[in-house]
């Protein structure tokens, strides 16, 4: 079953890697120019949940996946509720910076350690706010697939949790966006707009924040990191679900979206959905009838 997605560093490149679980844990790794085949077996099951190992160390390496007792069946999300209750970074999920609800070792931890606000730019014109610990923030820029970003604020976790807050309610950048927003590999009209987006605010959110907590840093342009080629037309989006098959030559991964060409078609893949799915993994096929795109093509809006 696939537990997760994990973008890992190689040197100066990043890599891109389906996690599984099971017997032994195994990892798949999407190279561009490497050829695929996955088959989505039925059923979407719980991932299991976060349990704390030890108690001194960074936030990262103070918790371990535990499976599924039950291996409990989801419709949504990727735990079962018996999951999400034992689950120790849950509330760190949730944080709005208000109010502490994690156990004390990670309360602690969380008001020592060094934590930034970053804002990103996507396609579009479009600039999330975020926040990320000082040995995470550069992975996860890449895990979300941002074109360009830069850190802004910093303080301990609570502090940048309300900073956060903050820029989102009264600043207008985006909480989120999902990875269908992330799917087209058109050219950007002026290169440089997501750029001027980032200067622009900054500007606006050292203007709202107390100069302490100021952070300043030049733009990180990734683009590079996935070294995508561009194309005119949208890719045709292949929704994962049971029974579809996805085979091809990997073009690349951004963020959390794999693109693959199969007989001159480009389609995209929200690599999240493959998250809780037991997977057939084997060699690429041949061919794949017309008549069989209409399985796992998303022909909604």
């Amino acid at each position: 079953m696939a537990l997760a997605i994990r973008w890992v560093k190689d040197g100066e490149a990043w890599r891109c890697q389906v996690l599984f679980g099971g017997e032994e844990e195994s990892r798949l790794s999407l190279e561009r120019g490497g050829n695929i085949f996955l088959r989505i077996l039925n059923g979407r099951f719980c991932t299991g949940y976060s349990r704390l190992v030890k108690e001194k160390g960074d936030l990262d390496t103070w918790k371990e996946r535990v499976q599924c007792p039950s291996a409990s069946i989801v419709d949504s999300g990727t735990q079962c509720r018996e999951c999400q209750q034992r689950d120790i970074s849950a509330p760190c999920a949730r944080c709005d910076g208000s109010r502490c609800l994690a156990r004390p070792e990670l309360k602690l931890a969380c008001e020592r350690d060094m934590a930034y606000v970053y804002i990103a730019s996507f396609g579009g014109g479009r600039l999330k706010a975020g926040v990320s610990h000082g040995g995470r923030v550069e992975r996860r820029w890449v895990e979300q697939g941002a074109d360009a970003a830069r850190r802004v604020l910093i303080g301990n976790g609570m502090d940048v949790r309300r900073f956060e807050n903050r820029i989102q309610g009264e600043l207008g950048a985006l909480r989120r966006l999902r990875p269908e927003e992330k799917m087209d590999l058109k050219p950007s009209r002026d290169p440089l707009d997501g750029l001027r987006l980032l200067d622009e605010y900054e500007e606006k959110i050292h203007e709202a924040f107390p100069k302490a907590n100021h952070f300043h840093e030049e733009t990180r342009v990734l683009l590079p990191i996935y070294n995508l080629p561009v194309i005119s037309t949208r890719p045709v989006e292949l929704r994962v679900r049971d029974g579809v098959e996805i085979s091809g030559r990997i073009l690349g991964v951004k963020g959390p979206v794999l693109f693959v060409e199969k007989n001159r078609l480009i389609f995209s893949v929200s690599l999240h959905r493959l998250v809780g799915r037991r997977i057939e993994v084997g060699a690429t096929q041949s061919t794949v009838a017309q008549s069989g795109l209409r399985l796992f093509i998303d022909e909604g809006p």
